[in-house]
């Protein structure tokens, strides 16, 4: 009997002690990357009422999550598609409570459904996965001289076809893209609702996102793949708690799920 106890300390000791490691691990790695993020993005103030309109539509974003982002603590992207806020967030869930931190801020735009052929973006988590393969833009201007993509080998993640809806409130499909967006016309503009239905970031939150690989979860896990291998940057720095997934919400209509 007294041996029994003795292995049930001796394990449990074990399992205090990864534990910790754990917690000093995710702990350690986001005040890194929020030094890095404000270095290279700088410091967006939010303000304590808006904080508390983004904990609680997080808090209602959650209720929706999918396993695999509720069992692991994890960096995730959340975007505020509120017209009058229009915000990307770097954020890190814990999912030991539930809890949410938010790492840094940047100016997006989200889609325009006030105007002919744009639409609005879509509500919910969105996964970054290989079967929706990502690529890099070739820097191509239109024929009004933008890079609708940013400028050449900036990232695209494609989240793939999403159901979402028009000026007319009607249902339709798009490709969901987060993406950079032209350097000379499109940045100035971040800020207001100004896409097809995609999220356009400015360049230093795509090369970001990008170098760190906040979203490459599963590109990483297989990244002797040869695509896969061409497609992320050979100077990236590759966080160990990266995760997979776009989050977007709402924090003017936090009870509104699309």
């Amino acid at each position: 009997m007294r041996k029994k106890w003795l292995i049930i300390l001796v394990l449990t000791i074990i399992f205090l002690f990864f534990w910790s490691a754990y917690l000093q691990a995710y702990k350690f790695e986001m005040e890194f990357i929020k030094s890095e993020f404000e270095m290279a993005i700088g410091i967006y103030p939010l303000g304590e009422d808006y904080l508390q309109l983004i904990h609680a539509n997080m808090m209602e974003m959650i209720k929706i999550a999918p396993y695999s982002f509720l069992s692991e603590s994890q960096f995730f992207v959340y975007v505020d598609r509120n017209p009058k806020r229009q915000l990307v967030m770097l954020c890190f869930y814990i999912n030991n409570g539930k809890r949410v931190k938010i790492i840094g801020a940047d100016k997006i735009s989200t889609g325009n459904p006030n105007r002919k052929g744009y639409f609005i973006t879509p509500i919910g988590f969105f996964e970054n996965t290989t079967e929706n393969f990502g690529y890099r833009a070739l820097g191509t201007k239109n024929d009004k001289g933008w890079r609708g993509l940013g400028a050449k080998g900036s990232r695209i993640w494609d989240f793939g076809w999403q159901k979402t809806l028009n000026q007319k409130n009607e249902e339709r499909i798009i490709r969901l893209l987060l993406h950079a967006t032209d350097p000379d016309f499109g940045e100035k503009r971040l800020g207001q609702t100004d896409s097809k239905g995609c999220i356009r970031t400015s360049a230093r939150m795509n090369k970001f996102l990008d170098y760190f690989g906040i979203l490459d979860k599963e590109y990483e896990n297989q990244n002797g793949i040869k695509k896969i291998a061409y497609l992320l940057r050979n100077d990236r720095k590759p966080i160990n708690f990266a995760g997979k997934y776009l989050v977007v919400g709402d924090s003017i209509n936090h009870f509104v799920l699309q």
